[in-house]
């Protein structure tokens, strides 16, 4: 279904021309497509740098019962590009009252490098408090491990641009986790992702993200299921029982317990929590 905004986009020119990442023997040119200019596209088989109509766009709501206001932003080179868009970003959530920080403003959108700035909207919301930021690139299939500090998709031409290759995701969500924030991921509509910046308006406290759903392992499922029988079990009889080592029974017991799902007891023992157990109950 096409939405509001979208609606408002159309209005305000023609639809935006995808631009596709450069694939395997293709020059940055011959991968630039309809409106973006040859002279942007980067020597070394970088993708060109969007102009005219597939131009990047902010889109700026004053209230939600009128129309956005909607600001194409052009550059001649990905470095400017970047630039521009951090900054401008950052202008208007300030001047809407927001208070999401540059350095997770500029993170996301080095992170479009990925994306190729295809089809790019930057839509600012709730007083500058809210930012959702939406392309036609290739997506986040693992958005999990996306959050993960070490991992990356980066290739050597992104490096040129994305400063700390992954540590860029970690680090803005864990910035806005401070000031009760939330960064998400989620499928764009016709393929692409969008990240949403998210900071409680002036007197709500905004509530953490659910946990996500644990994933326990066949043997885990069994510790599990010997603390049930037994009531509480150190690593020792946890791996004469189960006939593993007492180091793996050790290491199990304390994944465990950082997931919630058992407790000290004292003695080195553990048992389950309440969590733990209708967990289990609904496994079992």
């Amino acid at each position: 279904m096409e939405s509001y905004l979208d609606r408002v986009l159309a209005g305000a020119g023609s639809a935006p021309a995808a631009v596709p990442a450069a694939g395997r023997g293709q020059t940055a040119a011959g991968a630039a497509g309809p409106g973006a200019t040859p002279d942007a596209a980067a020597a070394d088989g970088g993708p060109a740098v969007p102009q005219g109509p597939a131009a990047p766009r902010i889109a700026i709501y004053d209230t939600m019962t009128s129309p956005p206001r909607v600001i194409p932003v052009e550059e001649e080179d990905v470095p400017a590009l970047i630039a521009s868009l951090a900054e401008k970003t950052y202008s208007y959530c300030r001047e809407q009252g927001g208070q999401v920080p540059y350095s997770v403003i500029l993170e996301l959108i080095e992170n479009l490098l990925h994306a190729c700035f295809q089809d790019v909207v930057i839509t600012i919301l709730d007083n500058g408090q809210t930012i959702r930021i939406s392309d036609h690139g290739p997506g986040v299939p693992d958005k999990e491990r996306a959050f993960q500090p070490g991992f990356t998709t980066a290739t050597a031409w992104h490096r040129r641009f994305i400063r700390g290759v992954g540590s860029g995701l970690p680090l803005a969500r864990e910035s806005l986790q401070f000031l009760r924030g939330v960064l998400t991921v989620e499928d764009n509509l016709g393929g692409g992702a969008v990240f949403t910046i998210r900071l409680p308006r002036s007197g709500e406290t905004q509530a953490p993200p659910p946990p996500p759903p644990v994933k326990l392992t066949n043997r885990q499922t069994r510790v599990l299921a010997l603390l049930m029988e037994l009531g509480a079990a150190g690593p020792t009889a946890v791996a004469r029982e189960l006939k593993i080592a007492t180091t793996t029974a050790y290491r199990e017991l304390s994944t465990l317990e950082k997931a919630g799902l058992v407790h000290s007891v004292g003695e080195g023992k553990r048992a389950l929590t309440d969590e733990g157990l209708r967990l289990l109950e609904s496994i079992l």
